[in-house]
């Protein structure tokens, strides 16, 4: 349930948005609230496989010459030369540059660690006097019903 940030919450605190993906279905949206960037595929931010395939070709051991040269440049996953590697590794840099790009404008990107805590400190005080509160409604309603009954 998203609404107004909390009222004991630091200034930068913004109220959390549900999390929206392939695997949740589309919202509609009132027309007053502000739009909400779609959260990125989870693809867009699996690059450890490419960077283990990396390293992994850049120490395995030197393959036999390959008998023509289209073969050699076709295989993906065979050994590399060091001289290859900044060419390779430029492709993952780019590949984590356009993540960092997809999730910056998605909402509290700017919130610092402190004003999480700030929050979640103020939430648990919040959940506790709640809590409190149902176990005051609680005994109260015991009492009113063995009164009664």
């Amino acid at each position: 349930m998203s609404g107004p940030a909390t009222p004991l919450a630091p200034h930068s605190a913004r109220a959390s948005q549900p999390p929206t993906g392939a695997a949740t279905p589309a919202q509609t949206m009132h027309p007053s609230l502000p739009s909400v960037p779609a959260m990125p595929p989870p693809a867009d931010f699996d690059f450890l496989p490419d960077l283990h395939r990396l390293l992994t070709r850049l120490t395995a051991p030197p393959s036999l010459p390959a008998a023509t040269p289209s073969q050699q440049t076709s295989d993906r996953d065979g050994p590399i030369e060091i001289q290859q590697l900044t060419a390779e590794a430029n492709a993952i840099r780019r590949k984590i540059l356009l993540a960092r790009d997809k999730v910056m404008p998605l909402p509290d990107m700017d919130r610092t660690i402190e004003d999480q805590e700030e929050e979640i400190q103020y939430l648990e005080a919040r959940i506790a006097r709640l809590k409190s509160a149902l176990q005051a409604l609680g005994h109260a309603h015991a009492e009113d019903t063995s009164m009664t009954g």
